[in-house]
């Protein structure tokens, strides 16, 4: 399985979540290693046309999600000798994911998305730099599915402060799998909902598994995880930890104005019909990708 998402969105935790249930080894963020990297996939928010055979990039995603690498950093949360499936958790990965549903058709992805405002809040508070020459500097990204949006693009990225232009990268991050990823093509998860109701959300996301079936998922060992584990990288204090009721009502860092400026951004890029104002997601996850069904 691939687990994709902006960072400082729970993928952490829901990667501790699902290594519980299904007994995974966890093949952390393998992107970041340059050593495992795919030469190409050396930006953040890399872009393929899902369009367009890559041999040498399927060959290198190919051995990550086939598990065949090993590295300090991409085991340094592993505590099984055995392991009965495999989960990539990957924040680099977002803007790929057209392409590797396009290309790898039988790995399944879930693709976990959370407010703008919280994601902006923490990585601005970890004083993060949110890298946008990375996305800007891309053609086939920005000639392709954000040359509409290229104004407002350059006009924040050269003048905004670092919140507002975390926020401007979480837009760069899911604009694109938002607009292409056809409905159902792969399991769309809200961080939101895994605070407010993780039996729930497990559930269907074992029924999406289910459809995997070949792999494991739907062996009878599965146990439940232990949802209130908060995971290693919640630096701050979180949801997970704080319960469902920190869900309604905004932590102190995030001020109305801040809250207004993350949504006029997320606006330009038609991203508010997903989060507003709220603190929770405005629509279901079934609602959230709006690209075209393959033919």
């Amino acid at each position: 399985m691939l687990l994709a998402s902006s960072g400082r969105s729970g993928s952490t935790w829901l990667s501790d979540v699902v290594a519980d249930a299904f007994g995974c080894r966890v093949l952390f963020e393998p992107l970041r290693p340059k050593r495992l990297r795919p030469p190409e996939a050396t930006l953040w928010g890399y872009y393929v046309d899902p369009a367009v055979a890559d041999s040498g990039l399927e060959t290198s995603l190919g051995r990550i999600l086939a598990g065949r690498v090993r590295d300090e950093w991409v085991d340094r949360f592993n505590t099984r000798r055995i392991s009965r499936n495999r989960l990539v958790k990957e924040i680099r990965a977002t803007n790929l994911l057209p392409w590797v549903v396009a290309h790898f058709r039988n790995v399944p992805v879930v693709y976990l998305l959370r407010h703008p405002v919280s994601v902006a809040v923490s990585a601005t508070a970890l004083g993060w730099d949110p890298c946008l020459d990375d996305f800007l500097g891309q053609r086939p990204l920005m000639d392709g599915p954000l040359l509409r949006h290229a104004g407002v693009i350059a006009r924040l990225a050269a003048g905004a402060d670092l919140f507002e232009r975390h926020v401007l990268r979480w837009c760069l991050e899911n604009v694109v799998p938002v607009e292409l990823l056809p409905a159902g093509s792969v399991h769309v998860v809200f961080y939101e909902a895994l605070v407010e109701d993780p039996e729930g959300e497990f559930h269907r996301l074992l029924t999406f598994l289910r459809r995997y079936g070949a792999g494991g998922w739907d062996a009878p060992g599965v146990v439940r995880p232990d949802f209130e584990r908060a995971s290693i990288t919640n630096l701050l204090g979180t949801a997970i930890t704080l319960g469902p009721e920190a869900l309604d009502a905004w932590p102190p860092a995030a001020t109305p104005d801040r809250v207004d400026r993350a949504v006029a951004i997320a606006a330009e890029f038609g991203l508010d019909r997903i989060y507003g104002t709220s603190p929770r997601p405005q629509i279901d996850p079934a609602e959230v990708l709006l690209g075209p069904s393959p033919p």
